[in-house]
């Protein structure tokens, strides 16, 4: 009996030591396509999308039905908890733009309050890099091409800014292997150039990338159009062309920040609430309308629901709560229907035409409003995982380097996917 405890002992040991010593030898790639609606995944041969990178992953890996995102569903704040594991309130980055300063992002490390995963894994001694990765300006990583910008016309981004807070020397060691690297603005292209470079001659251990066509053309066009399929198609082209230069034993994986909802009408729930001869007393925060008066709720509620209504739903407070701490003094909260979107506004038609562009921070329970997450490479199965949350990302991918979020509020998903 004490013979069959030992070997048993001795084989979780080796297992063990198995497992660290794969994850020794992994490498990572995580790309996050700003924007990237599940539905665009799913929904692929119904959008008829042209899409061949993405669609091999998808059948050679594990493809999740969404991602639940955190508040607020906005690129900045989402970025920071794929690779801290943690919510807003606790990794700082609260928003896009720092409160009461348009334009003016969380561009550097310092304001982070958690550890990140290329923190962590640089101080573990592994490679790492980052290409236009949110709040990676001082990053302490081997290579970096920091998201940063002294000025932005609609979406196009200098490249000059970016450039001189690269790695020292970086720009030019790309640019001699792609001459056309070298560009006024920063766009996929330049950024994916990056990474062929580095995948094929510096070879990290992690290597973070951020791609944004996607969301700037769904802001200025829609969500799901045809100017938005090109670009995404696009994308894929350009995703196909860095793991051309893949190490062997590199773990892919395919990430975004939010889903996306077209404005196809606007919602303005105190005019509402004046039509009903009711105070004008609703917030909206988040994609939600909010309510502290027991008659505005009432209201509300009775619309919840009902075919043609602007109100979809009423919103749990104890998920509210749960996902926005400073939302907890609303009575109740309601989200609006599909394609409908709150304005705060007081003046105005209850429910009047929208511009029809793309636009996210709404709810993350948003019906069909989700982020996505695909994995794919050497020990990765193949199949389907149901929805998961964006807090488990972080996690996984730590566990796929060997490493740990000390501070992560979810766990891995990797045992479940090798």
């Amino acid at each position: 009996m004490r013979l069959r405890h030992r070997l048993a002992a001795l084989a979780a040991l080796a297992g063990f030591l198995s497992a660290s010593s794969l994850a020794q030898h992994r490498k990572l790639l995580v790309i996050s396509v700003d924007g990237l609606d599940t539905r665009y995944l799913k929904d692929a041969d119904r959008l008829g999308l042209k899409i061949p990178t993405l669609r091999r992953l998808m059948a050679q890996g594990t493809t999740s039905q969404g991602v639940v995102g955190i508040v607020p569903t906005v690129t900045w704040p989402s970025h920071t908890t794929i690779i801290s594991g943690v919510p807003s309130e606790e990794h700082g980055i609260l928003t896009n733009d720092q409160p009461g300063q348009p334009g003016q992002r969380w561009w550097f490390t310092s304001f982070l309050k958690a550890p990140t995963l290329w923190k962590i894994a640089h101080e573990r001694g592994l490679k790492t890099a980052t290409v236009y990765w949110p709040v990676t300006v001082g990053a302490t990583v081997d290579f970096n091409f920091p998201e940063f910008w002294v000025k932005r016309s609609e979406h196009e981004i200098d490249f000059a800014p970016i450039a001189e807070r690269a790695t020292p020397g970086l720009v030019d060691k790309v640019a001699k292997v792609y001459p056309a690297f070298k560009r006024d603005h920063w766009d996929d292209e330049a950024g994916i150039l990056a990474v062929r470079y580095l995948l094929e001659f510096e070879r990290p251990d992690l290597t973070l990338v951020h791609i944004a066509d996607l969301d700037s053309e769904a802001h200025e066009k829609g969500a799901f159009t045809a100017a938005a399929h090109k670009v995404l198609e696009n994308q894929d082209r350009l995703i196909g062309h860095a793991l051309e230069k893949l190490p062997a034993g590199t773990i892919v994986a395919i990430v975004s920040d939010h889903g996306f909802e077209n404005i196809e009408k606007v919602v303005r729930p105190n005019a509402m609430l004046k039509a009903a001869n009711l105070p004008a007393e609703a917030v909206v925060s988040n994609g939600l309308i909010g309510v502290k008066g027991a008659r505005a709720a009432e209201h509300f509620r009775a619309l919840a629901g009902k075919p043609s209504s602007a109100i979809a739903r009423e919103v749990p407070m104890a998920e509210v709560r749960k996902m926005a701490p400073m939302l907890k003094d609303w009575m109740a909260a309601f989200e609006p229907s599909p394609g409908h979107v709150a304005a705060a506004a007081q003046d105005g038609t209850p429910i009047s035409e929208g511009n029809h562009t793309g636009t996210h921070g709404l709810w993350p329970t948003r019906a069909n409003y989700r982020a996505s997450f695909l994995l794919w490479g050497p020990g990765v199965k193949r199949g389907k995982l149901g929805e998961v949350s964006m807090l488990e990302l972080g996690p996984t991918f730590g566990d796929i380097l060997g490493v740990k979020l000390p501070a992560a509020k979810s766990a891995s998903l990797w045992p479940k996917l090798h």
